[in-house]
């Protein structure tokens, strides 16, 4: 019995250590937020620099071969008539994998918001300052849907994902020559390996902590796969919150010399602030999709059937699991990438009062 307890013991020792993190992070932010921020960019960009020279992400194989190796070792435990020091050790790698997320990337969504650290200033937004600001962004979205290179059917082209990966680095290297903050730290970033089982679960991108890997599914959208690039890096950068990547995402599109990435980000500002606007004002989204170039709404006709062919069951219990997850850190679930229109609506206003 004495390995038993001694997983046990491990495992409460990692909670309450991760609890006294917890703790810290928030309700004592300005301590912990001085050192952790800094601590966690270094780390990830270390694992990702580590990891880097692989192709594809690292975790992916990995996560199909946990689930194998859990049942082997039940498989293992009962055979030898070691159960409880088998559970008493899954539960402690648990912890401790929890732990490990926590310290190294999680205790980012209790920092700062991005507009506390850079002196934007995002307040509750009126109606008449979404449609000003819905209204510039689709201007400018039709401006720059004329740029990008278009195949026969009208389709924005994509060039190769290494590529793309090398212009989103490129893009936060112009945004980290007027702030640091936005320096990436990690080389590149990867193509998921099953894509189209990430499409199916609703999943257009994901960084995981534990490699300091970004990856991208390749099944996105072409159109806002750049902007998902920028949005994915924005993570490593210690930022949590989904609508702050978002942001971060916009600003790195709006920072390249791509046009491609320039549209993608102004494409998808315009989509988050045509969404909120429609769900306050019906007519006013309305007359705004009339001033729309015929390019952009082209784009957002074969992006709603893009989409069509992925929805399912399959995709509602993959958002649901995220949305529980992103409910843990207090955000609004899924919602809250929508959240992104209150930083636009203030980007929008810091450049035009």
């Amino acid at each position: 019995m004495f390995k038993p307890v001694r997983h046990l013991l491990g495992a409460a020792v990692l909670a309450l250590l991760t609890a006294a993190a917890v703790l810290l992070a928030r309700f004592a932010p300005a301590f912990w937020f001085s050192f952790y921020t800094d601590f966690s960019r270094a780390m990830v960009g270390w694992l990702g620099s580590a990891f880097g020279w692989i192709p594809f992400p690292v975790w992916e194989p990995l996560l199909v071969l946990l689930p194998a190796a859990l049942v082997w070792g039940l498989v293992r435990s009962v055979r030898r008539g070691r159960v409880p020091g088998f559970l008493a050790a899954l539960l402690e790698l648990a912890v401790l994998l929890a732990a490990l997320f926590m310290g190294l990337w999680g205790l980012n969504h209790f920092a700062p918001t991005v507009g506390e650290q850079t002196g934007l200033e995002v307040k509750p937004y009126t109606t008449d300052e979404l449609k000003a600001a819905a209204a510039w962004y689709a201007d400018q979205a039709s401006l720059w849907s004329v740029r990008p290179e278009r195949d026969e059917q009208g389709d924005v082209l994509l060039p190769e994902f290494s590529a793309l990966s090398d212009e989103a680095l490129a893009a936060y290297g112009r945004l980290a020559e007027y702030d640091g903050r936005f320096k990436v730290l990690i080389p590149r970033v990867k193509p998921l390996l099953v894509s189209e089982a990430f499409a199916y679960m609703g999943t257009t991108g994901i960084f995981v902590c534990f490699t300091g890997e970004a990856g991208v599914s390749t099944e996105t959208f072409p159109l806002s796969q750049p902007f998902t690039l920028c949005h994915e890096l924005g993570h490593s950068l210690a930022v949590a919150r989904e609508d702050e990547a978002n942001y971060l995402g916009f600003l790195a599109c709006r920072a390249s010399e791509s046009e491609l990435f320039r549209y993608s980000g102004y494409y998808n500002a315009f989509i988050y602030c045509f969404n909120a606007l429609h769900e306050e004002s019906p007519s006013a989204a309305r007359a705004l999709w009339a001033r729309c170039s015929e390019e952009l709404l082209h784009d957002c006709d074969v992006h709603v059937e893009h989409n069509k062919q992925y929805e399912g069951k399959v995709q509602e219990a993959a958002q649901a699991v995220n949305n529980a997850y992103l409910k843990t850190f207090d955000e609004a679930g899924v919602k809250s990438y929508g959240l992104v229109v209150d930083y636009l609506i203030a980007e929008y206003q810091k450049n035009h009062s």
